[in-house]
């Protein structure tokens, strides 16, 4: 599963690659309008913060959240558990031990998202 910003990403290279190649090349209507929800709902500045925060929060020692709630806790930057909560209620299944994994899962989220 991709992050806004991923997509965002991807689309922008295209972009630039397509370009390269033909002057005055454009995006077709529909991924026109796929990249630029991307870019009004990308949620992250750099490519390396995504996978090192993709990489943490699927490390099954520390989180082990799967790949779903890893995307949406990414795309949504929940600003509390109980924010989280409502938008993602998968993430109950990893309060049995507490609640601390996902509000430390919460606050890293949060450490890399652009306001």
């Amino acid at each position: 599963m991709l992050f806004m910003s991923e997509v965002e990403h991807i689309l922008s290279e295209t972009l630039k690659a397509r370009k390269a190649e033909t002057v005055n090349y454009e995006f077709g209507q529909v991924v026109e309008k796929a990249y630029n929800y991307s870019q009004r709902f990308g949620t992250f500045n750099d490519q390396n913060q995504m996978t090192h925060l993709k990489g943490q929060l699927s490390d099954p020692v520390n989180y082990g959240f799967q790949q779903h709630e890893i995307a949406l806790l990414g795309n949504l930057c929940p600003d509390n558990l109980d924010e989280a909560l409502h938008l993602i209620p998968s993430l109950k299944q990893h309060m049995e031990d507490g609640s601390d994994k996902v509000e430390k899962a919460i606050v890293q989220v949060q450490s890399f998202c652009r306001h």
